[in-house]
């Protein structure tokens, strides 16, 4: 209804109503409008992320460590989170443009320092090559290969290409696909995060895999959009500390390992 034909049926409705039911028309107006007001303003936050068991998964039975992270904030914090998936790409896309957002997991690097805000670290990643061969892999090892995959628009992409390779093979997702392609010999090696390539080789129950030693170390973090406000980015960050330090989070770890 709009606004200006509602006060007409209003002035109308008062004009037929006795005093005592105007009392009780205006009380339960006022109820209905401070209940609205309650609901339009509960704290929403829209989460962006891309399906990367087991530290996000998008369906399965659990729903991966980060998931799980965000809902204990939430809960401590009273917040309403909206968890909205995309390929990788995209997900970085989104952050970066639209306002007020969180997204994870995210390595922090030189070439993202300065395009979001960093809350905390949650879990360790390392880096490692996946392939059929149980010889000892390092770099200059894997460089004799023929073809490896990794996916696009990530930091193990971009350390690769650091270090001179230049026989990738990208792809927009990390799903189990690259296992496939492994087993086919369409590839000769995955370059991925270890625990996920633990998590999908078990889920796929595959046996003839081997996981290189990690040839990098880092931490997969919260962040979180430039233009959130930094007084919520401080809330956020101080109760993701909280649960690290009080082992929450490794408790949600040992869940997925």
């Amino acid at each position: 209804m709009k606004r200006k034909y509602f006060h007409v049926w209003i002035d109308y409705y008062l004009l037929n109503l006795g005093h005592s039911l105007k009392k009780i028309f205006f009380t339960t107006l006022l109820i209905f409008v401070s209940v609205g007001q309650a609901f339009s303003t509960e704290p929403i936050t829209r989460l962006i992320t891309s399906d990367l068991a087991p530290y996000v998964i998008k369906n399965g039975t659990q729903p991966g460590v980060f998931i799980e992270v965000m809902q204990e904030v939430g809960k401590r914090l009273n917040q309403t989170y909206v968890v909205d998936f995309y390929p990788w790409t995209r997900a970085q896309h989104i952050a970066t443009r639209k306002e007020g957002v969180i997204i994870f997991p995210m390595t922090r690097t030189p070439e993202r320092e300065n395009l979001y805000q960093w809350l905390y670290p949650v879990a360790p990643v390392e880096l490692v090559f996946v392939s059929h061969s149980n010889k000892k892999m390092d770099l200059e090892t894997a460089k004799k290969l023929g073809r490896i995959i990794v996916q696009s628009s990530t930091p193990a992409e971009s350390f690769l290409r650091a270090h001179g390779f230049n026989n990738l093979v990208t792809t927009p997702k990390a799903a189990d696909r690259n296992i496939v392609l492994l087993q086919r010999e369409r590839v000769d090696a995955w370059f991925t995060g270890k625990g996920f390539a633990q998590y999908m080789i078990a889920q796929n129950k595959v046996h003839n895999l081997h996981i290189s030693d990690p040839v990098f170390r880092s931490d997969l973090y919260v962040a979180a959009s430039k233009s959130m406000p930094v007084e919520q980015v401080a809330v956020v960050r101080n109760v993701l500390k909280e649960l690290v330090q009080d082992g929450t989070v490794e408790s949600i770890l040992q869940k997925y390992r």
